[in-house]
Order: C-alpha cells, then sequence, then structure tokens
C-alpha cells in the first residue's frame, strides 16, 4: 500500500467537522452538499461522529453543531491566543481606512489557516472566512510568504513531507518555489502574490497579498490582504498597499515578555539581509 494514500472515510470525517464548525448548525442535506456526498454516507459520518461526541443534534430540530470535545483538538491552535488578540485591532484599523480585508493566517502541517481575518466588516468582499478555514501552502501567498521566510530546517521538512505524497502537480508547485528560485525572490522583495486564487470560496476573482508576520526574525504567521482581480491589478497592490501591510505585521509582531523586538521598516529589511 502506498504510504501516501489517504483513507478516505477518515479524510471525509475530517471534511464533515470542519463543514459543521464553518456553517455552524447545518442540517444533514446542507452537510452533505457542502462535502460532496451522497446522503446516506454523510448520514452514516455523522452518525458516527455523534456515537464519538464530537457533534450532536440540536434538540428539537434536525441540525447539527460541534460539541465541546472539539476543542480537545485545538491544542497549540488557541484561537483566543496573544497573537489574534494582537492583531484584532490592528486589522480591523487596517480594513477601515483601505477597505480590503486582511486574514492572519498561520501554518498547519501541509495547509494556511486562518486565525483571524475582517471580511464580515467590509463590503469589499464576495464572502466571509472565519478562523479555520484552509488554503494549500504551495498554492497560496501566505503559504508561498511562509515557506520563503521560515528557517531552512522548517522549510526542508515540510517540503520533503509534500515530496512524500506528491502528484505531479505538487511535483511541479515544488519545483517553481524552490528549484525555480521563487521562494529566493519572495525574500528579496517581501511578500508573495497569487493572482486569480483557485483555493476559494470564489476560485479566479481575488487576488492576494501576502508579509510575513516576524517575531525576533522567526515567522510566526502571514498577513494576507484580498482583493477584487478586476478592480485592483497587483502591481497597483504594491505600489499602494504593501507598506501599510508590512507596517501592520509589524504592529502586531507576538513578543516574549521583556523583550522589545524592533518593528521599524529599517529592522525588517535588516531581518531579511539577515536571512537570506
Amino acid at each position: 500500500m502506498d504510504k501516501g494514500l489517504p483513507i478516505r472515510s477518515i479524510c471525509r470525517a475530517l471534511d464533515i467537522i470542519k463543514i459543521v464548525n464553518r456553517l455552524r448548525t447545518p442540517s444533514l442535506t446542507e452537510i452533505a452538499k457542502a462535502a460532496g456526498l451522497p446522503y446516506p454516507t454523510a448520514f452514516r459520518i455523522v452518525q458516527t461522529l455523534i456515537h464519538e461526541g464530537v457533534i450532536e443534534q440540536e434538540p428539537f430540530r434536525k441540525r447539527y453543531r460541534a460539541t465541546e470535545l472539539v476543542k480537545t483538538l485545538s491544542s497549540g491552535f488557541q484561537e483566543d491566543d496573544r497573537l489574534s488578540a494582537n492583531a484584532e485591532q490592528a486589522m480591523h484599523d487596517f480594513t477601515a481606512k483601505y477597505l480590503w480585508p486582511v486574514a492572519l493566517v498561520v501554518r498547519v502541517g501541509s495547509l494556511m489557516m486562518v486565525k483571524h481575518s475582517t471580511h464580515q466588516l467590509t463590503s469589499q468582499t464576495l464572502t466571509t472566512y472565519y478562523p479555520g478555514h484552509s488554503v494549500p501552502l504551495l498554492d497560496s501567498a501566505s503559504g508561498r510568504a511562509y515557506l520563503a521566510f521560515c528557517n531552512l530546517d522548517e522549510r526542508e521538512i515540510v517540503t520533503q513531507g509534500l515530496a512524500s505524497r506528491s502528484s505531479p502537480k505538487t511535483e511541479m508547485s515544488l519545483q517553481i518555489l524552490t528549484e525555480g528560485g521563487l521562494l529566493e525572490q519572495i525574500r528579496r522583495q517581501g511578500y508573495a502574490e497569487s493572482i486569480r486564487s483557485q483555493f476559494n470560496h470564489t476560485p479566479g476573482k481575488t487576488s492576494a497579498l501576502a508579509v510575513p508576520v516576524l517575531s525576533d526574525g522567526e515567522v510566526v504567521a502571514c498577513l494576507s490582504l484580498i482583493f477584487f482581480d478586476r478592480a485592483m491589478p497587483i502591481a497597483d497592490a504594491v505600489d499602494n498597499l504593501l507598506a501599510p501591510l508590512q507596517d501592520l505585521a509589524s504592529q502586531i509582531i507576538e513578543t516574549s515578555p521583556g523583550k522589545d523586538v524592533a518593528n521599524t521598516s529599517e529592522n525588517r529589511a535588516e531581518n531579511r539581509s539577515a536571512k537570506a
């Protein structure tokens, strides 16, 4: 058996947990539709998850919600940790001033996962991305920015893990990022981009600009600016919004007690030069 072959039933169960969390209280029909599964298959998985205590049916109606047991899966990914708390107000102020939404994302395995976003605060968005929404690391602006700025040991571990369960598309993406020099280009310019992003709820309609959030020179998260592709070319986003986005990243750097991490543009440049 191929070591990289996923177990389909486990993948489906995890998908349904994410769907229930994202849709809050979906019906079984809504779960089946969102998961792309036949109704009987979705029913069996939901019943299994109920049996295991991960989700439950609401009293008096046929809708489902996550239980407190799900929180036991989130050690190490606390939505109310200091990073998110530090980021929230500054992100809200950014969107109030520039109108476009931003998302704070962290790496979770081979995915980049939203910790906080401001999509709900502006009309200049096509959908709202709640904490827990994830995008592929290799094919997102935030994932590319993360790989470009993380230390070389972490990068090697991540890329080896991706290569071990590779597909032709994954192999091509890895080759472009590593052998093609894209990661080094991202480090030099200080940002990554994704034009007409495909891995979201509105494929091809939005683009993204992402910068690292650095603490003591180590990347702890990334900030993504999301905007309508037809409204603003990527070059205009870089010219007009890259500097404010980098300044926002500097405001929410997670620091250890008693440490003073510099957050000026000059020091960000020094950090990048030191790691290059």
